[in-house]
């Protein structure tokens, strides 16, 4: 007896750590959601008040959350070959001639993956507030949208200066004349990615048939507002492949088309003569952005590569993408932005890079086999994620990275789990808590 309370009276400070770090890993995590759904009206009404700078509060807190979880961290051993592999390409990138700066703010725009992937976890043991807080961002994604597609909103085009470097707040941006709505976001194209995402994920809690279409039927016509082809593709294939969801031979094959499809494009503008018209600006028809990267985007990307010799080793991190283009590097032409996920990682990582992202097939497959809403619900927002990843660069996106994270961590996780959780969802299960058509055989 004496034994069995000397126990519990060590037990229950340790249980009131546990759901303390919790806490505050689900409380940044939506900080961090809440300022992607606002970035664009934060960052204006930030800088009229002179503190910009808190902007990056939340991103700072998942820095110190992933060191604090690093030093007791149990996982699969690739997340440390992973990880050695980016401190390692980090070398290489300053060989090639990036200054510290390059890698570090790669790293630091990494930081939702690594979050997602170390503390992901914590943020299922909070799953019912993490979904409200999601359903109030999707809320305000989508008045914001219609909100600047109807009137005049006044971060707008807004840029600003903090310290040397001056960054944009919302971007004007018009296709074939016709205005690119972000609403409280910087771009059309993250409010359409949010929109996706965050619609994907609440999917998983939606039971009801008529608020599920409801749910979807308004997403879908946001992102067309937005005038986003790849999402709104994106959450097209999703819906479709999605009933197939307990078809093992049928969803093997939907991934390989879908991953596969994000390699197949690149290859094809590289490899194809195309009328350069096409990608003309006064050019008819809905693919003249496509065509835009296949005929000048990714071949210049790929000759920058060729011409350095770094087919195999990459550029290293910090090369490509917004590092890059934030702190530029003598004598290297590459663009700001890959525009598709495959090519981002090739001219990054070089041989590895296809082999990092041939490891969303087995991702895709062991989510799949996972019997729970939460292996549902980020199987989903990863296939959506693939789809956009065919012309975005959609690991410096936010959002697309925070679940990714958490779509790996708990890929990886075999019952690493508390037994009470384990139970909880047993009984979730039992209950056929998911949404007709979504239901587990």
């Amino acid at each position: 007896m004496k034994s069995a309370l000397s126990l519990s009276r060590f037990e229950a400070p340790a249980t009131r750590l546990a759901v303390n770090k919790s806490t505050l890993v689900v409380w940044t995590a939506i900080a961090l959601l809440l300022v992607e759904t606002f970035s664009g009206a934060l960052r204006y009404y930030f800088d009229q008040a002179g503190i910009s700078a808190l902007l990056y509060l939340p991103k700072v807190l998942c820095v110190v959350l992933f060191a604090l979880e690093l030093t007791t961290l149990k996982t699969h051993r690739l997340f440390w070959i992973l990880l050695l592999g980016l401190v390692v390409s980090a070398g290489l990138g300053m060989l090639h001639g990036a200054a510290l700066v390059n890698p570090l703010f790669a790293l630091f725009g990494y930081i939702p993956l690594l979050f997602g992937l170390v503390c992901g976890e914590h943020l299922e043991q909070r799953r019912k507030l993490l979904g409200w807080a999601i359903g109030l961002c999707l809320l305000a994604t989508i008045v914001g949208v219609y909100a600047d597609s109807l009137f005049s909103v006044p971060w707008k085009g807004y840029s600003y200066n903090l310290g040397d470097q001056e960054l944009t707040g919302n971007m004007t941006w018009a296709a074939d004349g016709i205005d690119r709505p972000a609403g409280f976001a910087r771009m059309s194209t993250t409010a359409a990615t949010l929109t996706a995402v965050f619609t994907l994920y609440l999917c998983a809690f939606t039971r009801s048939k008529v608020l599920l279409l409801a749910l979807l039927g308004v997403a879908f016509v946001t992102i067309l507002v937005t005038t986003n082809k790849s999402t709104a593709v994106a959450l097209i294939a999703v819906l479709l492949v999605m009933p197939f969801y307990n078809q093992r031979l049928l969803c093997r094959v939907a991934f390989v088309v879908l991953v596969g499809m994000g390699a197949v494009l690149p290859l094809i503008g590289l490899w194809t003569q195309l009328d350069p018209s096409l990608a003309a600006s006064g050019a008819e028809g809905s693919l003249v952005s496509l065509y835009d990267r296949m005929i000048n985007t990714w071949p210049r990307l790929a000759d920058e590569v060729v011409r350095r010799d770094w087919s195999w080793t990459g550029g290293g991190l910090g090369m490509v993408g917004s590092a890059v283009n934030m702190f530029p590097v003598d004598n290297v032409k590459y663009p700001a932005v890959a525009d598709s996920l495959f090519m981002y990682l090739w001219a990054s990582f070089g041989v590895m890079g296809p082999v990092l992202y041939a490891l969303f097939l087995p991702l895709l497959m062991t989510l799949r086999s996972k019997n729970s809403w939460m292996a549902r619900a980020l199987l989903s927002i990863c296939l959506c994620v693939v789809v956009v990843g065919w012309t975005t660069d959609v690991l410096e996106v936010p959002v697309c990275g925070i679940f990714l994270g958490l779509a790996i961590t708990h890929a990886l996780r075999r019952k690493a789990m508390p037994v009470q959780w384990l139970i909880t969802e047993r009984r979730r299960s039992n209950r056929d808590d998911y949404p007709d058509g979504l239901q587990l055989t």
